[in-house]
């Protein structure tokens, strides 16, 4: 395991002693009587030494499950087709003397029994902590630093203040004896196993600081704090690490990432083996899942698995519904709506970028959007809060003509209907009707944002004109809207087989949008995770589908005269540029943007270079479909070498970074 600090830092040894948390071994398979040698004798020698007694591990496995099955989670909340619904809904019927009971009443009863825990599952939940409670301070200047610059969708500074107040008056109140700080943390764990099932009561008088401080004795909450602390290590800038604490500059920040994600992880697990089905745990999976993508990219699989068990948890907890306004505080309420919109605005980002089917449908939903106000004013007393409130429009948008965190992700979850229309049209077989369904989507997305406050529903931008953090915002939101556009073209054209002038015009707009938007990235490096998924989500696609297009142009005698060749080449050429400059080598889409630079690169040298290639007269030019590495039309065989390699291009090669 890497350290985390450089042997010139004075940071306790005992951080090093936790470098197994990123092993792939745990302390379970280590723990006494859990071990057997892999020394054996042949069988032909007529005997064994030192092996597993037979059935040793079918028993221990079996024992290890029939702990977790000692444990009720209970069902979540239970929709109007479920086993109990008849009865529920019947329920001032069949109440009477005689029937004493109901699913009701034998849902409440299903308390959770006490998990019985290993012992080794207690030794790493202490260390778990011990790796906390060592540098502490570092990592909560760490995770307040970083959320002040990018506030997410549900962690805020305010809120993660109130987060880490709490875990560390929970350690400092369990260490008796700060120079051997482990037994006591180990009780510490165990506590926190014995309260892991229990249930989180709110009631509709509670304040943020009374709900966010009364759960650090749970491991939702120490695994949101890892991977809290992850992202923060992983996103931050240096200059601002050498600002936080003296020896910040020595922290290997990847190292950090890497044990947070394993000590997430193990978080996660002690979750699941409890049975655990709470609030908490939908931000530990949020934040997990943000981590994964940070670190692994967003083509990997372990953000996407992440991201459908919270999908799961979403529905389970009953976020997608109403909240009962009478028993629940109102910034829960609006706190569980920015939950909800941020699973279902990462659903879709995943699930377009990946190709999949989305895991959250807006179908499915019947809550209100969260009110367009900040985190500040949320968690702020009743009358700051309510005065901000007061400055909102009708709908809930704020009046200053700004797009904030949460106006975008209230436009996001807007204009993510249309997302979905356009996932279902490019997942499902043929229509067909395919013009006329595009045509009703793209009606209606148009519908959607001339709904949505002015300053959403058009955009103007200069490359030259120093943008601010909110035009960039609305610049992005209409690159989200211009994407839809995109991909049903594409799907026209791939199922037609025609010409698309407007696929090329909006694949032109897409790029030259992104290249503005990258031309103001942050100097100092802290927004390189949003110009990586800028880039590589909008990016890429839109890039491809122009230089396939400039490629076949430049095979052609018939050159189209709408077709800004020069300016589309110098977009390209910077495009390249930004994959190769912006994109940070840490960065987890790192490896899929450098295959996407070689293979422009090669488009560009291919067309700059070699002579123009006139094709066979039957071929007709205006019924060539435009594809992005995936077309097998005359154009694309007049190299046949060069043509195949395109084709069969492995994105997931290992790419020469001296190219």
């Amino acid at each position: 395991m890497t350290k985390l600090l450089s042997s010139e830092s004075h940071v306790s040894p005992a951080i090093a002693k936790r470098s197994s948390l990123a092993g792939t071994r745990s302390a379970a398979d280590t723990s006494p009587g859990h071990s057997c040698s892999s020394k054996s004798t042949s069988k032909g020698n007529g005997d064994s030494k030192d092996s597993c007694p037979e059935g040793f591990l079918r028993d221990r496995f079996i024992a290890d499950w029939s702990k977790k099955t000692a444990s009720s989670p209970g069902t979540g909340v239970l929709g109007p087709t479920s086993y109990s619904a008849v009865y529920d809904e019947s329920e001032d019927v069949i109440k009477s003397p005689t029937v004493t009971t109901s699913f009701r009443d034998f849902s409440k009863s299903l308390k959770r029994s006490q998990n019985l825990v290993d012992d080794a599952d207690i030794q790493v939940g202490a260390e778990l902590l011990l790796f906390l409670y060592q540098d502490f301070t570092l990592y909560e200047r760490m995770s307040i630093s970083k959320f002040c610059h990018c506030e997410g969708h549900v962690f805020a500074p305010a809120l993660l203040r109130l987060l880490f107040a709490s875990v560390r008056q929970m350690l400092n109140n369990a260490i008796s004896d700060e120079s051997d700080p482990l037994p006591d943390l180990i009780a510490l764990s165990k506590k926190i196993f014995e309260n892991c099932s229990k249930i989180i009561y709110v009631d509709s008088h509670m304040t943020p600081q009374d709900y966010f401080i009364s759960m650090p004795n749970r491991w939702e909450v120490i695994g949101v704090i890892f991977s809290i602390i992850g992202s923060s290590a992983f996103l931050l800038p240096a200059s601002d690490m050498v600002t936080l604490h003296p020896h910040a500059a020595n922290v290997d920040r990847q190292g950090l990432s890497l044990v947070s994600i394993s000590a997430g992880d193990k978080c996660l697990r002690f979750c699941e083996n409890a049975g655990v089905i709470s609030e908490p745990l939908s931000w530990a999976l949020l934040a997990h899942a943000s981590l994964l993508s940070f670190v692994y990219g967003d083509h990997d699989y372990r953000p996407w698995k992440i991201l459908g068990d919270l999908s799961t948890l979403v529905y389970s907890l009953g976020f997608h519904q109403r909240q009962n306004n009478e028993t629940l505080p109102f910034f829960l309420i609006e706190h569980r709506k920015r939950l909800l919109l941020g699973a279902y605005s990462i659903d879709k980002e995943l699930a377009t970028f990946l190709g999949r089917p989305p895991r959250i449908s807006w179908r499915h939903i019947d809550v209100d959007l969260p009110l367009d106000i900040t985190y500040n004013e949320l968690l702020a007393e009743p009358e700051i809060r309510d005065a901000a409130i007061a400055q909102l429009d009708e709908d809930g948008w704020n009046t200053q003509g700004i797009v904030s965190r949460t106006t975008f992700v209230r436009s996001m979850y807007k204009i993510g209907q249309v997302r979905e229309l356009v996932l279902e049209l490019s997942l499902n077989s043929p229509l067909e009707n395919l013009e006329r369904r595009i045509l009703e989507i793209t009606e209606l997305a148009a519908e959607i944002r001339s709904q949505l406050p002015p300053r959403l529903q058009a955009v103007s931008y200069n490359d030259s004109v120093t943008l601010s953090e909110s035009n960039l915002m609305t610049l992005c939101f209409h690159l989200e809207c211009l994407y839809n556009e995109l991909i049903m073209q594409r799907i026209l054209v791939k199922r037609t087989g025609y010409e698309s002038q407007r696929l090329r015009s909006v694949a032109h707009e897409m790029l030259s949008a992104l290249l503005i938007v990258n031309g103001h990235r942050a100097p100092d490096g802290r927004d390189n995770n949003t110009v990586a998924w800028n880039t590589s989500f909008y990016g890429l696609p839109s890039a491809g589908v122009l230089a396939i297009e400039l490629l076949r142009q430049s095979q052609s005698t018939h050159h189209d005269p709408m077709f800004p060749r020069s300016e589309i080449i110098q977009n390209l050429s910077r495009f390249a540029g930004d994959l190769e400059y912006a994109i940070a080598r840490e960065a987890g889409n790192y490896e899929i943007c450098q295959q996407a630079r070689k293979l422009i690169r090669s488009i560009l040298d291919r067309v700059l270079s070699a002579p123009q290639v006139s094709l066979p007269a039957s071929a007709d030019v205006s019924s060539m479909p435009i594809e992005w590495l995936g077309s097998d039309d005359i154009w694309l065989n007049q190299d046949s070498d060069f043509m195949r390699w395109i084709h069969n291009f492995d994105w997931n090669q290992e790419t020469s970074m001296g190219q």
